[in-house]
């Protein structure tokens, strides 16, 4: 833990900026989800599972670690995912004791309209991104 330092009023004004900046970001990306009838989180498994490097997909073990989240949690919310068509779970062919994840069609759909209009959103906050950013550096 550092060492406390004298913290200036402007100092919590800047973090007040950029963790209500991010806050406001995770909210419409929630609203964004719930419009497309998907939870935060099954939208961020669908973001984990496409984003992954590997095309056989993520194992739920580093689905739990993409989403900061234990390993029982993501096995639930794989089920749940899975019995709404978004995901399906696979046998891996080189290790037949992992399972893997990879998207449905709709899955597939879902995620690209929610990614559309998240790119389209981040453009839109690129200038408060840097301004919040610029606000951390300028201690």
């Amino acid at each position: 833990m550092p060492r406390s330092q004298h913290v200036s009023d402007r100092d919590y004004a800047r973090l007040l900026t950029v963790r209500t900046g991010l806050r406001r970001f995770e909210r419409w990306s929630a609203q964004q989800a719930a419009a497309h009838g998907l939870t935060a989180s099954q939208h961020q498994l669908l973001l984990a599972v496409r984003g992954h490097g590997d095309t056989k997909g993520p194992s739920i073990s580093e689905v739990a670690d993409y989403l900061l989240i234990r390993h029982h949690s993501a096995v639930e919310l794989a089920d749940r995912s899975e019995k709404a068509d978004l995901v399906v779970r696979a046998r891996d062919a080189d290790d037949h004791r992992s399972v893997r994840i990879r998207l449905t069609a709709k899955g597939e759909q879902v995620l690209a309209d929610l990614t559309s209009a998240h790119m389209e959103e981040l453009d839109r906050l690129t200038p408060l991104f840097e301004s919040m950013i610029g606000a951390l550096s300028d201690g």
